[in-house]
């Protein structure tokens, strides 16, 4: 016997297998001895998953041409071969009677299809699961294509690795012949072949499916992945239904939860995000709980905010340590007059245990008198009222510390002990306790302001104006954040009677915590006037992979189809848009955020 095994390159010879081959050997009864290293080594090559390509002959041997190398076994040792290229095995019968069953290239892979189930959960009528069966170990390469070409094909490669395997199929068409390939891999995603099937989706019927509206798309310059679209349904008091939306408009995900019995009430607000591990995290208002859900909708977990004593609003993020870090009222909270006040408290839940490990109340942190009596032309919504003083919608880190934006109060920075840090505000109504935190603002040479009027707010300049009832402040670095300016009553004025004049923006600051200055660097939306502004909700993301920024005015927008929301991605260096999308409702809220990722997680 002679047998080795090399790191050699891979054979293509998969026309060897097309029929049924049976390979005698010449040995008889009386001389046959088949070695145990044999058997081990071809065992050893079965068990990491290494398909076998072809066979060949050289002498007096066979020479298996593995995927990453070759083995030469003498024909003595062999009785028969026998390859079957529909299942992709080979059977090997050794010259003492014993078989041996290897993975082999083949033919068709349409066998490894063993059942498809359209909306598995019954809350995502865009996904599939199917189950496979691979020839051995790896994985599956997901291919939905696009309606008109490679635009909106969606490819995942799934990172199970087993021989059964459940593969989730996202990103179909609604009311469509989709497509979908489902290529056989090796570990490292090459490609051993593919079968393709077809998935027959019905229509989305759905009340209050927003309109959407692509008017810009420049595909080379755009950020990769598809929009995530935090849609509260058709009020703010309605069962949330998250979609997610291509470049081309095409809704391609969404979750129809009014059908759930596990989620059917919940009101997920903007808390709504995905995790790294490609679940969804979302507060639910109705029942006061954190929930945790998979793409199809099914809940996996959830964490009890009442019985902790507290109710939810607005905001979840993940903190450094891995708990949450979440926006809440405390029911039990007063003003000094006895009335009750509202979202001004943030806590930290430990999210092994549920159990509550910090409270920061910030009427402790900031100034809760600070308050400016309604213009009574703002609808009362969108107002500041004593007991609703700060309106915080928003809590992240920058740091060690807290970054946290008010409506009403501005962006600020806390400890985690709950020392404040510095305050993003217009100077204004602050009393002398909380001016030594206020930062002061610089222009675009770093050059202390002096105009009282714009560091008051009653004024601004291209270089410098404050954030007016601010949403989603992101960090970019430990001086550097991201905001949505809503500009709600920029400059103390109501926006009723400064209607031509409103205007959203997305600003970026840079903050010396020496100096205690800040610093416009970067801010896009004045141009766009009305067109894009939003007094409340909305959102920002600077978008990893090309740096571009996602401007995301939410609410009250004017489209040409009615009023929601737009989502608009931007060149920072030229300040050049290069997609925008319109989304209109009949409620006029299109969303609370919007973020652009991958349509699959990359645990999937």
């Amino acid at each position: 016997m002679m047998m080795s095994y090399l790191n050699l390159p891979s054979f293509k010879l998969s026309g060897l297998f097309l029929g049924l081959i049976v390979l005698m050997s010449a040995c008889t009864k009386k001389d046959f001895h088949v070695s145990d290293q044999t058997k081990q080594s071809l065992q050893n090559i079965v068990d990491n998953g290494v398909l076998l390509n072809s066979i060949s002959e050289k002498g007096g041997d066979y020479i298996f041409h593995f995927e990453n190398g070759d083995v030469e076994i003498s024909k003595s040792e062999i009785k028969n071969i026998v390859p079957v290229s529909e299942i992709w095995k080979t059977t090997i019968t050794f010259s003492d009677g014993s078989a041996m069953s290897i993975p082999s290239k083949g033919g068709s892979l349409s066998f490894i299809i063993k059942d498809v189930t359209l909306n598995p959960s019954g809350y995502n009528p865009l996904a599939a699961l199917v189950e496979v069966e691979l020839p051995t170990f790896g994985r599956v390469k997901v291919t939905v294509h696009g309606k008109n070409g490679t635009v909106g094909t969606i490819t995942h490669l799934c990172s199970s690795q087993t021989p059964h395997q459940s593969v989730p199929v996202f990103g179909l068409y609604a009311d469509y012949e989709n497509k979908v390939d489902l290529a056989f891999t090796d570990k490292d995603g090459r490609e051993r072949g593919t079968t393709q099937i077809t998935i027959r989706t019905g229509p989305l019927v759905v009340q209050d499916l927003p309109e959407i509206q692509v008017t810009k798309a420049l595909y080379d310059r755009m950020e990769p992945g598809i929009n995530f679209v935090n849609y509260p349904g058709a009020s703010m008091v309605d069962v949330s239904m998250p979609y997610m939306v291509d470049d081309e408009g095409e809704v391609r995900w969404i979750l129809l939860l009014k059908a759930s019995p596990d989620l059917g009430k919940v009101s997920i607000s903007t808390g709504l995000f995905r995790t790294p591990k490609g679940t969804l995290i979302a507060g639910d208002q109705q029942l006061q709980r954190i929930v945790e859900f998979d793409m199809f909708g099914n809940l996996l977990r959830q964490w009890d905010l009442q019985h902790l004593g507290y109710t939810f609003h607005h905001d979840i993020s993940i903190a450094a340590n891995g708990n949450f870090l979440i926006t809440v009222t405390k029911p039990g909270a007063k003003l000094s007059n006895g009335q009750p006040r509202v979202m001004d408290h943030i806590i930290e839940l430990d999210t092994a245990s549920g159990s509550l490990v910090k409270e920061w109340d910030l009427a402790n942190i900031v100034d809760s008198s600070r308050y400016l009596k309604p213009d009574g032309i703002t609808p009362p919504a969108f107002s500041q009222s004593p007991n609703n003083w700060a309106h915080n919608n928003a809590v992240s880190e920058i740091g060690n510390d807290l970054l946290a934006s008010m409506r009403y109060q501005g962006i600020i920075s806390f400890s985690h002990s709950g020392a404040l840090q510095w305050i993003i505000s217009p100077h204004k109504y602050w009393s002398e306790k909380y001016k030594p935190y206020l930062l002061s603002p610089v222009d675009e040479n770093g050059n202390l302001i002096t105009d009282s009027d714009v560091i008051n707010g009653d004024a601004s300049t291209d270089a410098f104006d404050w954030s007016w009832g601010p949403h989603d402040p992101v960090t970019l670095s430990n001086d550097r954040i991201l905001v949505f300016d809503n500009g709600y009553n920029r400059s103390w004025k109501p926006n009723a009677l400064t209607v031509n004049n409103n205007y959203s923006r997305v600003v970026e600051y840079k903050i010396d915590r020496v100096k205690m200055t800040v610093q416009q660097v970067w801010s896009y939306g004045k141009e766009r006037g009305p067109q894009c502004f939003s007094q409340a909700l909305s959102g920002v993301e600077l978008l990893p992979n090309t740096g571009n920024i996602l401007f995301c005015p939410g609410m009250g927008v004017p489209t040409q189809k009615g009023a929601g929301g737009r989502v608009i991605e931007i060149d920072p260096l030229t300040k050049e848009v290069v997609f925008e999308m319109e989304i209109s409702t009949s409620s006029n809220t299109a969303f609370h955020r919007v973020t652009r990722m991958s349509l699959y997680p990359d645990s999937l």
